[in-house]
C-alpha cells in the first residue's frame, strides 16, 4: 500500500466513525503544525515565526478532487468551510432540519490530517435560512438563534479552534449611531444579538476563540476609515460589557489593480489598536482579483504577488497577528471565478482570474513566492 492510500483509509475510517471519532480524538487538530509540515511548505514557513497558515475547503473537495487535497495538506495547517458550516446551507429549509454531513466531513479531515479547524460561520445575515425570518415574534426567533449556536458549536467543541460567532456585523451606511448593521438579527433582537451570540458560544465551547469578522477596514479610503472606527468602538462597547470576544477577523479581499489605495502606516496603526484591546487578529479571508488587470498571465501574475506581498509585510509586523487564512489554495476552487463563471462577467480579455497562491492545474504561481517570503521575514511571535 502507498503512502497516498494509507491517507485515504485512514481517513475513511475516522469520516465513517462519524463525531465519536472526532470526540475520541479531541485536540488533535492541535498537533504542532511544523512537525508535520513538509520542506518549504507555507505552513512550516508560518510555524516557524509563530503564525498559522490555512485555506478554505469544502466537503465536496474532499470526496472528489483528490489531486487538490494533496496540495491541501502539504501547504496548509489549518482549514475553514467555505460554505458548509453556515446556517443556510446546512439547513434544508424547515428549522431543525439540518443536514450536517458536509460539516462532519471537514471536521473528520482535519482530525485525521492533524490540522487545526477554524469554524466559519456561527451568524450571518447574509445566509440565514428563508423561514427564520417568518417565525412568528422575537422570542420565536431567540429560540432558533440559540438551538442554532448550542447544536452547532456543541457538535464540534473541542476541535474547533476559533470562531467566526458573527460575521459582519457592522455598517456605518446603515445610519445607526452604534454602527451597526441593520439586518436580521438586530432588527429581530435588538443590539443585544452579539453580546447573547458570544457568551452562549463561550458557554458551549469553553476554549474555542471567539472572532468578530468584518470586511472592508483595509484600505486607505474614507469609507473604510468609517469601518475601522465603528469597529474599534463595537470591540471597546464588547470589553466594557464582558462580552468575551477574544480576537478580530480581518477578511482582506483586496484588489491588484483597480482598487483603492493600502496604506501600510494605517493598517499598522489600526492593529496596534486591536491589539492594545487585548486581542489577537486572525487574517480570515485573503486573496487578490486580478479582474482589471492588463492582458498578459506574467505581468498580471506579478501584480497579484505584489499585492499579497505589500499587505502582508505591513499586517505581520503586528505580533498581535497569529494566522493567515487564503480564501482558497488554487485557482480551481476560488469564489472569485465561480461569480465570473455565475455572472459570465470575465476579464475583457476573456480570461478567468488567477487570485491564489496556485493555478487551475495545481502548478505554483508568484502568489506563492510572495507569501512565503513575506512569511520568512515575519517577526517571530509567540504562538497564540
Amino acid at each position: 500500500m502507498n503512502a497516498g492510500s494509507g491517507r485515504g483509509l485512514r481517513r475513511r475510517r475516522v469520516l465513517a466513525g462519524g463525531l465519536a471519532a472526532l470526540g475520541a480524538a479531541k485536540f488533535a487538530a492541535f498537533r504542532s503544525v511544523a512537525g508535520a509540515a513538509e520542506a518549504e511548505s507555507l505552513k512550516r514557513l508560518a510555524a516557524e515565526k509563530g503564525l498559522i497558515y490555512g485555506t478554505t475547503i469544502s466537503a465536496r473537495q474532499i470526496t472528489r478532487d483528490p489531486d487538490f487535497i494533496g496540495l491541501v495538506e502539504r501547504e496548509a495547517g489549518l482549514v475553514v468551510p467555505e460554505n458548509d458550516m453556515k446556517w443556510q446551507d446546512i439547513n434544508r429549509g424547515a428549522p431543525g432540519d439540518d443536514d450536517y454531513s458536509r460539516a462532519d466531513t471537514i471536521a473528520g479531515f482535519a482530525v485525521e490530517s492533524g490540522m487545526v479547524l477554524r469554524g466559519h460561520n456561527i451568524l450571518w445575515y447574509f445566509r440565514t435560512p428563508q423561514w427564520f425570518f417568518t417565525l412568528p415574534g422575537r422570542e420565536a426567533k431567540e429560540r432558533a438563534v440559540v438551538e442554532r449556536i448550542k447544536t452547532l458549536v456543541g457538535r464540534y467543541r473541542g476541535i474547533v479552534h476559533s470562531w467566526d460567532v458573527v460575521n459582519e456585523p457592522i455598517e456605518p451606511k446603515d445610519g445607526r449611531a452604534d454602527g451597526l448593521r441593520q439586518a436580521v438579527f438586530l432588527e429581530a433582537l435588538g443590539p443585544g444579538y452579539l453580546d447573547l451570540a458570544y457568551r452562549l458560544t463561550r458557554e458551549t465551547d469553553t476554549k474555542a476563540r471567539l472572532v468578530v469578522n468584518e470586511y472592508n477596514v483595509e484600505l486607505d479610503t474614507p469609507e473604510h476609515e468609517a469601518r475601522r472606527a465603528v469597529l474599534l468602538d463595537l470591540l471597546r462597547r464588547m470589553k466594557k460589557a464582558g462580552t468575551p470576544v477574544d480576537a478580530v477577523g480581518i477578511q482582506a479581499h483586496l484588489t491588484a489593480v483597480g482598487g483603492p489605495p493600502f496604506s501600510p502606516e494605517r493598517l499598522r496603526r489600526f492593529f496596534s489598536d486591536i491589539a492594545a484591546l487585548g486581542l489577537t487578529i486572525e487574517i480570515t479571508e485573503l486573496d487578490v482579483t486580478d479582474e482589471a488587470a492588463p492582458a498578459g498571465i506574467a505581468a498580471r501574475d506579478q501584480l497579484v504577488a505584489d499585492t499579497y506581498r505589500r499587505f502582508l509585510d505591513a499586517a505581520l509586523d503586528e505580533p498581535a497577528v497569529k494566522m493567515v487564512v487564503t480564501w482558497g489554495l488554487s485557482d480551481r476552487h476560488s469564489w472569485i471565478v465561480r461569480r465570473e463563471t455565475n455572472e459570465a462577467k470575465w476579464r475583457k480579455d476573456g480570461l478567468p482570474s488567477r487570485p491564489l497562491p496556485f493555478d487551475t492545474g495545481l502548478h505554483p504561481k508568484p502568489a506563492l513566492t510572495a507569501i512565503a517570503e513575506a512569511f520568512a521575514h515575519a517577526p517571530t511571535r509567540p504562538p497564540g
